[in-house]
């Protein structure tokens, strides 16, 4: 078994430390796989404990755990920089960075050239729609999401809302419809469908 394989079997029992030692580890040693090592690495950081005790919010909340999501971008960066279309450090970017950074856009806009899935086309078009109010380049992400995944409720949700916001309530009503359809049916009810 090589580092690799060992540090993914600490990251399951959740022994985050020693998962970081070998994928270091595997880092160094095997300089081709040093993006997917870091990348494993800042996923250690994302889930272990942070903090020392339980921390009070609002309301009578306590935190009781919270990620080192300052080490876990420096990793993901680090990643970055040997594989600039390593998809799991690009992905682990946009869910920390600040939710109107530009680094964030550019970040989903690579994602969805990499691998252009449900989910990463549902998170650019939520950018565009809430964050540049860009209602059009939300709506064609959604359709491409839908296209995607015809099954996933989210895309027809999302394309109803956004319907709405372009004043297409025909459309929006249609969408919603065709959720209907989908789970009835399991078939395929895009916009091409008769």
């Amino acid at each position: 078994m090589n580092e690799f394989q060992i540090g993914n079997r600490c990251f399951v029992t959740k022994d985050y430390e020693t998962a970081v030692v070998h994928f270091l580890r595997h880092a160094k040693s095997r300089p081709s796989d040093a993006a997917d090592a870091y990348a494993s690495v800042a996923e250690c950081y994302r889930r272990c404990n942070s903090l020392t005790e339980p921390e009070e919010l609002l309301n009578g909340f306590t935190l009781v755990s919270k990620g080192d999501l300052k080490s876990a971008e420096s990793y993901y960066r680090l990643a970055l920089k040997h594989d600039p279309s390593n998809i799991k450090s690009i992905r682990g970017l946009v869910d920390i960075l600040p939710e109107k950074s530009e680094e964030r856009l550019a970040l989903l806009e690579s994602a969805v050239e990499l691998q252009p899935g449900t989910l990463v086309l549902i998170d650019l078009g939520d950018f565009y729609r809430t964050h540049r109010k860009d209602y059009q380049r939300a709506y064609e992400l959604y359709c491409k999401a839908q296209n995607h995944a015809p099954r996933d409720e989210t895309a027809y949700r999302r394309l109803n809302d956004i319907c709405r916001r372009l004043e297409r309530p025909e459309e929006a009503k249609d969408w919603s419809e065709r959720w209907k359809e989908a789970k009835k049916s399991k078939r395929n009810v895009g916009p091409n469908a008769g």
